[in-house]
């Protein structure tokens, strides 16, 4: 006789190990399959950072230093102009981790509190009756298994292999992640002979942050685009920033989405979630605890879903609505915001520090801690005054304050659209259409 769970979650790294935790505790039967062997789950990167806040904020497992999960801790971290001037210091108390041994802890904890975990089982498609998704067909050990359950919950990842297998009368994008809908990142793991200070350059979206040697640092670099186009920031980067002498002990390549997420995150008997659904922070392309937002509102509607027995996309939808009213609407805002500043030159952002504008210590310290960049009527007003300075000696460009006061306006018209989401899915459908027009504004980022 086949087990029905009520809940198969395809994926097993940090969103599947969360939500399966999640949903366990709160006593669903729940099965996860990953197409990783144990032994490379959670791979993707070696290192990641989580605030110390986050720990306690979703109840994660909190690790010691000499744990093999552990890696290092830090507070300071400075933000800098293109030319290494004007540093701007944020205070934000931050736990590194190594991701590997971490998904296997976050996974034995999801265990132990009852859910099942299948390694090596690759998803191939849903099983459906009377067009309704019932389970998922998936290969574990070279043969077809299936599993039934009433709701499939994709946090396969980029892949997102289940919400792309969906078929169109569920009414959810099915788009692919494409190349240019990801931040590329280059980790250089590296030896300074005099150790420089932890530090970000947003103009090159570079950085300098610990590592788990602590005569180490990690030299990062991120862009959209590719690889290549990543490097040759870099060397950019490199020729203006004049870095102590290095040694590079390892490199490690990653990807992460960056593009807006299905318009809905809901359809009958089925949750997009993590990667899969593209819930990265805007302001700096992680993931963990921003997908963490959506998937402790996921472990509560589906409580409510259980106990009514009711997994349809009308009993699910407020996971939409309160998506979007804690987290979705501001980070689209700071989507469209950032997707218009990053155009400014090297000398204008240059000046930008100079002057306070944008990159001031009290603005970077909202970025760093919250969903979005809170700005104050007093922050808009030293902005504004900063441009009108600025526009009259000719430091920026009329390109570049058409873009920023069309990325501010834009980026206020889309927070106010996702805050204004429909309470059921009867009004889905003009909202989506008027949400796309407004995303077709705002563009991608470059």
């Amino acid at each position: 006789m086949l087990m029905q769970y009520d809940v198969v979650i395809i994926g097993a790294s940090t969103s599947g190990a969360f939500l399966a935790k999640r949903l366990a505790e709160k006593g669903f039967l729940v099965k996860v399959i990953e197409k990783a062997n144990e032994e490379n789950v959670g791979r993707k990167m070696d290192i990641v950072h989580i605030a110390r806040a986050e720990f306690d904020r979703f109840d994660l497992p909190i690790v010691k230093k000499g744990s093999p999960e552990w890696g290092f801790e830090f507070e300071e971290n400075y933000t800098a102009s293109p030319t290494n001037k004007y540093p701007k210091k944020t205070f934000v108390p931050m736990v590194g981790l190594h991701m590997h041994e971490y998904v296997l802890l976050m996974n034995r904890n999801a265990v132990s509190a009852g859910a099942e975990i299948e390694y090596e089982a690759s998803f191939v498609d849903f099983i459906y009756r009377d067009g309704k998704i019932v389970g998922v067909r998936y290969v574990s050990g070279g043969e077809e298994k299936e599993s039934y359950c009433k709701v499939v919950v994709d946090c396969s990842g980029i892949p997102s292999v289940a919400r792309k297998k969906l078929p169109e009368r569920f009414g959810m994008e099915t788009f692919d992640i494409t190349p240019e809908d990801m931040f590329y990142v280059i980790l250089y793991y590296v030896k300074f002979k005099e150790t420089p200070k932890n530090t970000g350059w947003p103009y090159y979206k570079s950085w300098i942050a610990p590592s788990d040697d602590k005569d180490g640092k990690i030299l990062g670099i991120g862009a959209c685009h590719s690889y290549e186009y990543a490097e040759k920031m870099f060397e950019k980067f490199l020729a203006d920033v004049k870095l102590p002498e290095y040694e590079v002990v390892k490199t490690e390549r990653g990807m992460t989405p960056y593009t807006r997420p299905p318009f809905t995150l809901v359809a009958d008997n089925f949750i997009a979630a993590g990667d899969a659904a593209c819930l990265t922070k805007p302001n700096n392309g992680e993931g963990i605890t921003s997908s963490m937002v959506q998937l402790e509102i996921v472990a509560d509607v589906l409580k409510n879903a259980l106990m009514a027995g009711d997994f349809s996309k009308e009993k699910l939808w407020p996971i939409n609505v309160r998506y979007n009213k804690v987290q979705g609407a501001d980070f689209a805002s700071t989507r469209a915001i950032l997707t218009k500043a990053v155009s400014a030159s090297r000398d204008e952002f240059e000046y930008f520090f100079k002057k306070d504008i944008i990159f001031s210590e009290k603005l970077l310290n909202s970025a760093t801690v919250g969903p979005e960049i809170k700005v104050t009527i007093g922050d808009a007003m030293h902005i504004a005054c900063g441009i009108s300075g600025a526009i009259l000696t000719g430091k920026l460009s009329c390109k570049t304050v058409k873009n920023l006061v069309s990325g501010l306006l834009l980026g206020g018209k889309i927070k106010k659209h996702y805050q204004n989401f429909p309470a059921t899915p009867a009004g889905f459908e003009e909202w989506s259409k008027k949400a796309l027009g407004i995303w077709n504004k705002i563009g991608k980022i470059q």
